[in-house]
């Protein structure tokens, strides 16, 4: 047998809760005709194969009354269990960044918000060289995803820049290495010192990259990492020449010194969405370009 057409159940509820098919129309929270319930009504009853309520006047059936008894703890708590989930949902911040912002600058900008939402709920993913933030929007896993600029983005994706940070290369404070120009190259343009980087699918590398290749210059990374902090300690240990950022607020570990990157283009920061923010996430970006234009 199969079971009662659904949107039949729920109209039924609505006309055992209000005495009738018309005070049913009048009160029921969407708009439908009164023929149109008189007929579903109709329908139900024979796929169930019982009367449930005689019309005039009205009264529930002993079957009617039974169904009613058992629909009414669901129907009548609806309004309750969507209002709390939209109450959770509002204080819900999902994001998506890299370790360094996460770890770095996330924690500042989220004690902001946290003062003005006390139950403040917090997802938040980290993205690394094979994540793909603009699955994570379409998905609706994420709010807001903090990342590179560099790539294409589907037209549904929104873009706001925050940063433009630039490259610069780390070496030991005892290096003999002072610029860029410095550093020794073979004659077909190719640069022999070891070189520390993220993957080469990394926004910084396919941004120094592309420098290069503008240069006439090869420079390949012998040592690639998953993160910032980890080229710093590999070039603290003599692996070679660090290929970083220089982000403001944080500073190089001592014994380490930075080589600036003049005329190579500063990797753009910023922030992906799609759609109308959430309140919540509204909040969170207005705070993240406060933010922004304070540490420049």
């Amino acid at each position: 047998m199969q079971p009662p057409n659904l949107h039949h159940i729920e109209l039924f509820y609505y006309v055992a809760k209000y005495g009738g098919i018309t005070p049913a129309v009048r009160k029921m929270p969407y708009g439908i005709q009164q023929p149109a319930v008189s007929g579903q009504m109709l329908q139900l009853e024979r796929e169930l194969g019982v009367k449930l309520f005689n019309r005039r006047p009205f009264a529930l059936t002993p079957a009617g009354n039974e169904l009613y008894t058992f629909l009414s703890p669901f129907f009548s708590k609806l309004p309750l269990i969507a209002e709390q989930l939209r109450g959770e949902e509002s204080t819900h911040l999902r994001l998506a960044a890299e370790r360094t912002v996460l770890a770095n600058h996330l924690p500042t900008l989220l004690d902001q918000i946290k003062k003005d939402c006390t139950n403040l709920r917090l997802t938040m993913n980290e993205l690394g060289a094979s994540s793909n933030p603009e699955t994570l929007l379409a998905n609706q896993d994420i709010d807001i995803a903090i990342t590179s600029l560099h790539s294409s983005r589907p037209s549904s994706i929104k873009t706001l820049e925050l940063l433009s940070i630039p490259l610069v290369l780390i070496v030991p404070e005892k290096s003999n290495i002072k610029n860029f120009a410095s550093i020794s190259k073979v004659p077909e343009g190719k640069i022999m010192e070891p070189m520390i980087s993220l993957s080469s699918e990394h926004s910084i590398n396919k941004v120094f990259q592309r420098e290069l290749d503008k240069r006439d210059l090869v420079w390949t990374p012998i040592v690639e990492v998953t993160s910032l902090d980890l080229i710093s300690n590999y070039v603290d240990r003599g692996y070679g020449i660090g290929l970083t950022l220089d982000v403001p607020g944080t500073s190089l570990p001592k014994g380490l010194r930075k080589i600036n990157l003049r005329g190579f283009p500063p990797l753009k920061i910023g922030m992906l969405f799609q759609g109308k923010l959430k309140p919540i996430a509204e909040k969170f970006a207005l705070a993240a370009v406060a933010y922004a234009k304070k540490i420049k």
